[in-house]
């Protein structure tokens, strides 16, 4: 039946306007030019920085030379703090994650394949997402107190809006041609969600996995800093504590750093998993 069904698909999906998605070359991740380009600001910020610092226009104290946090970068690198920190956020991460986006995809899949449901649930799950992840973090710290029950809990509320919003449109994402064969075809409705509805929808939950990494990302580095006893949201509040500013920017850099690698690996993998996709 697999078979029979993409014998129908592959021409209506080769026609022009029908199937657009496409996923960009690999060589864009390796292209010199691009490289450069991307790297022309932070460069221009370092050496702005520099000049700030060499200029004295705002003490050491407050704004540390580049050479400075590089220096502390080693330390902390070479003496294991940085990793361990980095290492205990990305685990929060991952398992919040999971959470959230299991619960984000069931639920979408619900309300998309179902208006009744969507009608019922829908309107209130959208009501209650809108509200920022922080401002629940007063009630969740009264629920699950400040242990790592917190942090998973907000890291799986931020990255559920995006898989459930995502996953509901991506139920009705299937062009009507392929329904229209699914019908010439008599699929039961295993075989529809199999072949027709879940191959159009993985563009568009894998887009909202992408988002909802990146809302988890950012909301556990801020829960770090106010109620944690490790991780690099912990390390950068204690270090402004402590008035190590090179220290502060140390993480600073590594969040910024490991939050783009995340998002650009989800990126590619968003750009692989698009079944509908020209040309590569």
């Amino acid at each position: 039946m697999a078979t029979r069904f993409a014998s129908f698909v592959k021409p209506i999906a080769a026609q022009p306007g029908v199937c657009s998605v496409k996923r960009p070359s690999l060589r864009w991740w390796i292209d010199p030019r691009t490289i450069a380009l991307g790297l022309l600001l932070p460069v221009t910020i370092v050496v702005a920085w520099s000049i700030a610092v060499r200029l004295e226009i705002m003490r050491p104290q407050i704004l540390p030379s580049p050479l400075t946090v590089l220096a502390t970068a080693r330390d902390l690198f070479v003496g294991g703090e940085l990793l361990a920190a980095l290492g205990i956020s990305l685990g929060r991460v991952v398992v919040g994650l999971a959470i959230g986006s299991l619960l984000g995809i069931l639920v979408g899949i619900a309300t998309g394949r179902s208006r009744t449901i969507d009608a019922y649930f829908g309107p209130t799950i959208r009501g209650i997402c809108q509200i920022p992840t922080i401002a629940w973090l007063p009630f969740f710290m009264i629920v699950f107190g400040i242990g790592e029950g917190l942090k998973l809990a907000l890291i799986a509320k931020a990255s559920f809006l995006p898989l459930f919003v995502n996953t509901s449109a991506a139920m009705r994402a299937a062009p009507e041609r392929f329904h229209e064969v699914a019908d010439v075809l008599e699929l039961d409705r295993w075989q529809r969600l199999r072949l027709v509805v879940l191959p159009a929808a993985l563009p568009l939950v894998a887009s909202g996995f992408r988002m909802g990494l990146s809302n988890a990302w950012h909301v556990l580095v801020v829960v770090e800093m106010v109620a944690a006893a490790a991780g690099v949201g912990h390390l950068m509040a204690w270090s402004r504590t402590l008035f190590q500013l090179d220290a502060v920017f140390v993480t600073i850099v590594v969040i910024g750093i490991t939050g783009w690698a995340m998002d650009a690996t989800m990126r590619l993998i968003e750009s692989r998993l698009s079944p509908w996709t020209a040309n590569a």
